[in-house]
C-alpha cells in the first residue's frame, strides 16, 4: 500500500466507528496522527469528529494545532470563516463557543489573517472593527491604520460627495470604536481631522434624501465629539447638557470666558469645533422643520419661509403647533449664536471659511437658504441679495420648493431695500411658474413671529406658510405699494385697473386704496380697462363703478368680449350701453367666487401687462 492509500484507510476505519464507538474512532485517528503527523486531512477529521460530538475544548485544541501547522489550507479557512461569522453575528452557536476557547493570540491572528485575505475594503473594515472590539489593545496598531486607509481610499476614488462608502465606514463604524478603546497613541491633530470629516459627513447625510436613514440621529456625532473631547483635554460640561440649547449655553459661556483667559487655560479648539457642530446640527434641523422635503424629497408639503411682516397692525395669529414653533425658534437661535461666535474671532472666521471652502458649502442649498434667513433677520439685505443672485444661477438643479423659496425671498428683499420696481419685476418674471407651484391647500396653518430683532425695533419678522393663500396677501401689498406710487403721478388706466383688481383681496383691508383709484377715475371722467369683466367681482367696487357711470357721467369702457344680445334701437350707442350693464350684472352674479383663485389666474394671465406697468 502506498502512503496515501494507508492514510485513507486509517481515516475510513475511524469513520466506521464515529456513531457507534467514539473511543475506537479516536484510537484510529491517534494512530494515524502518529504515523502521518504532516497530513492535513488526518488533523481535520479529528476536528470534525470532536465537533460532531460537541467536545468544544478538544475542538479548540485541535483547531489551534491545525492553524499553527496548516495555515494555507483552503478547507481550514472555510472553517475559520464560519467561526468568525458566528462571533460577528452573535448567534451564540457552537462555533462561536469554540472560537472563544481558542488562545487569545490565535483569535487575533485568525481575524487579522482573514482581514488580510480580503480585497473588498468593506469586508476588511468589518474584520478589523471586530478585532478592535474584542481586543482593544490592537486599536493603536490596526485601528489607526484602518482609519488612514479609508481616508486614502476615499481620496483615490475621487468621491463627489462626503456621503460615500469609505467616509460612512470611517465615521459610523471605525471612529466610534477607536474612541472607545482608550489611549490610541495619536496626536490631537488626528482627532481634529477626524472631527472635521465627521461633521461634514453628518451635515450632508442628514440633508440628503437619498442617503438618510431616519433611525440615525445627530446624537451619533455628539457622542463622537464627546469621546474625542476626552483625548483632546477639552473641558466637560458640568450640566452634561444633551439638548441643543443647553450645549449652546455651555459653549457661549466658554467663549465669553476665553476672551479674558490670559493664562490660556481654555482650549479654543473646543470652542471652534463644538460651535461648528452646533451650527450644522441646529441650522439643518431648522431647515428641515421649515421645509421637510429637504430630507424627504417630497413636494407635497407646505413649508415655512421667513419674511418681513409688512402690515404693522397685524398681530400674531394663534400658532398651529406650539411644539413646532418652539423648535423653530430654538434651532434658529442656536444656529444664529453659533454663527456669531464663528465670526467674532479673526482666527475662528479664517479657519471656518477655510473649512467651508473645502466642504464646498456653497453647494449646500439648505445652508445657503438658512444664511439668507439669518441675514434677513439681521437686516443685512445687501448680503442677502448677493447670496440670492448667486443661487439664482443654479435654479436648473433645484427642487421646485427651493425655487419657490428663492423667489419669495428675492421679492421680499427687493421690497425691504426700497426697490419697489425690482421687487415687482422679480415677482412677475417668475409669476407663472411659482404661482402654479403654490397649490391651494385646505386648513392652512397660521403663521407666527420668529422673535423680533431688537434693532431696529419697528421691524417685524414672521414665519409664513409657503402657500398661495398665505403669500398672496404679501404679494398684494407689494404690488399695491408700487402701483400707488405710479398712479399718483401717471395717468394710466391700466395701472388704475390693476390696483382695483388687487384691492379686492381680503376686503375691506384695501378699501381705501380702491377708493383712491375710484376718485382718480372720477377726476378724469373716463376709464378703460378690458380685464374688468373677468377680474372685478367685488360688490362695493362694482357699485362704485356703476355709480360713476350713471350718476357722474364718466365714460367707462369695459370692452367686454362676452357675447351680448343685439337690440334694434334708434340710438347708435344703445348696444354699447346694454353691453356695459349686462357685464356689470354678470360680475355681480360672480361676487361669491374665491378672490384667491381669481387672483391666481389673474397673476398668470396678466403677467406681461403687470410687468409693463411696473417697469
Amino acid at each position: 500500500m502506498n502512503s496515501i492509500a494507508e492514510e485513507a484507510w486509517f481515516l475510513r476505519e475511524s469513520k466506521k466507528h464515529n456513531q457507534l464507538d467514539i473511543y475506537q474512532a479516536r484510537s484510529w485517528l491517534l494512530t494515524a496522527k502518529c504515523m502521518f503527523p504532516l497530513n492535513f486531512d488526518v488533523q481535520m477529521q479529528e476536528y470534525e469528529l470532536e465537533l460532531s460530538n460537541r467536545n468544544l475544548e478538544e475542538c479548540a485544541k485541535v483547531l489551534n494545532e491545525i492553524f499553527r501547522d496548516f495555515v494555507s489550507e483552503t478547507k481550514l479557512w472555510e472553517e475559520i470563516e464560519l467561526l468568525i461569522h458566528s462571533v460577528e453575528t452573535s448567534t451564540n452557536n457552537i462555533r462561536a463557543e469554540i472560537f472563544e476557547k481558542l488562545p487569545s493570540l490565535t483569535q487575533q491572528r485568525m481575524i487579522i489573517s482573514s482581514a488580510e485575505r480580503r480585497v473588498n475594503i468593506t469586508q476588511y473594515c468589518r474584520l478589523i472593527v471586530l478585532l478592535m472590539k474584542k481586543f482593544p489593545e490592537t486599536t493603536s496598531k490596526y485601528g489607526i491604520l484602518l482609519a488612514e486607509k479609508l481616508v486614502e481610499t476615499e481620496k483615490r476614488d475621487i468621491e463627489l460627495t462626503p456621503v460615500n462608502h469609505c467616509r460612512k465606514l470611517l465615521v459610523r463604524e471605525v471612529l466610534p470604536v477607536i474612541c472607545r478603546n482608550g489611549d490610541v497613541g495619536v496626536s490631537h491633530r488626528h482627532f481634529y481631522k477626524w472631527l472635521q470629516k465627521s461633521t461634514e459627513f453628518y451635515a450632508v447625510y442628514f440633508t440628503n434624501s437619498t442617503e438618510c436613514d431616519r433611525n440615525v440621529s445627530w446624537s451619533e456625532l455628539e457622542e463622537l465629539r464627546s469621546a474625542m473631547a476626552g483625548y483632546c483635554n477639552w473641558a466637560a460640561d458640568p450640566n452634561k447638557g444633551t439638548l441643543l440649547v443647553d450645549r449652546s449655553s455651555f459653549i457661549k459661556d466658554l467663549f465669553r470666558r476665553s476672551r479674558t483667559d490670559i493664562e490660556d487655560t481654555i482650549n479654543r479648539k473646543q470652542i471652534f469645533y463644538t460651535t461648528i457642530i452646533l451650527l450644522m446640527e441646529s441650522s439643518s434641523k431648522h431647515m428641515q422643520l421649515l421645509e421637510s422635503q429637504i430630507r424627504t424629497d417630497s413636494e407635497e408639503c407646505s413649508p415655512y419661509i421667513l419674511i418681513e411682516c409688512l402690515d404693522p397692525d397685524m398681530s400674531a395669529s394663534a400658532e398651529s403647533s406650539v411644539k413646532q414653533s418652539q423648535e423653530l425658534r430654538e434651532t434658529f437661535h442656536v444656529a444664529k449664536d453659533a454663527w456669531v461666535i464663528l465670526h467674532s474671532n479673526e482666527t475662528f472666521e479664517k479657519d471656518f471659511h477655510h473649512l467651508a471652502r473645502r466642504w464646498k458649502c456653497e453647494k449646500w442649498f439648505w445652508l445657503q437658504l438658512f444664511l439668507i434667513e439669518l441675514q434677513t433677520y439681521e437686516g443685512n439685505y445687501k448680503a442677502v441679495m448677493t447670496r440670492l443672485m448667486t443661487l439664482q444661477q443654479k435654479t436648473d438643479i433645484m427642487s421646485n420648493s427651493t425655487i419657490q423659496r428663492l423667489f419669495t425671498h428675492l421679492v421680499s428683499t427687493c421690497f425691504a431695500l426700497g426697490q419697489l420696481n425690482e421687487s415687482c419685476s422679480s415677482k412677475t418674471r417668475k409669476i407663472g411658474f411659482v404661482t402654479n407651484l403654490l397649490h391651494p391647500t385646505k386648513n392652512v396653518n397660521p403663521s407666527f413671529e420668529l422673535i423680533n430683532p431688537t434693532k431696529p425695533v419697528q421691524r417685524k419678522l414672521r414665519l409664513e406658510k409657503l402657500t398661495f393663500e398665505n403669500l398672496i396677501s404679501f404679494w398684494v401689498q407689494i404690488f399695491l405699494s408700487n402701483l400707488k406710487t405710479k398712479f399718483e403721478f401717471v395717468d394710466n388706466d391700466i395701472i388704475l385697473g390693476h390696483a382695483l383688481v388687487f384691492s379686492q383681496h381680503d376686503w375691506p383691508k384695501w378699501k381705501q386704496d380702491a377708493y383712491s383709484v375710484l376718485r382718480k377715475i372720477e377726476q378724469k371722467g373716463l376709464f378703460n380697462f378690458s380685464p374688468f369683466c373677468k377680474y372685478i367681482i367685488n360688490m362695493p367696487i362694482i357699485e362704485e363703478i356703476a355709480y360713476l357711470k350713471k350718476e357722474k357721467g364718466c365714460k367707462i369702457s369695459l370692452e367686454s368680449n362676452l357675447p351680448t344680445r343685439v337690440h334694434v334701437t334708434r340710438g347708435a350707442n344703445r348696444e354699447v350701453e346694454d353691453d356695459f350693464w349686462n357685464s356689470i350684472k354678470r360680475n355681480v352674479q360672480r361676487s361669491c367666487e374665491s378672490v384667491d383663485s381669481l387672483l391666481r389666474e389673474y397673476l398668470i394671465s396678466c403677467q406681461n401687462s403687470l410687468t409693463t406697468c411696473l417697469s
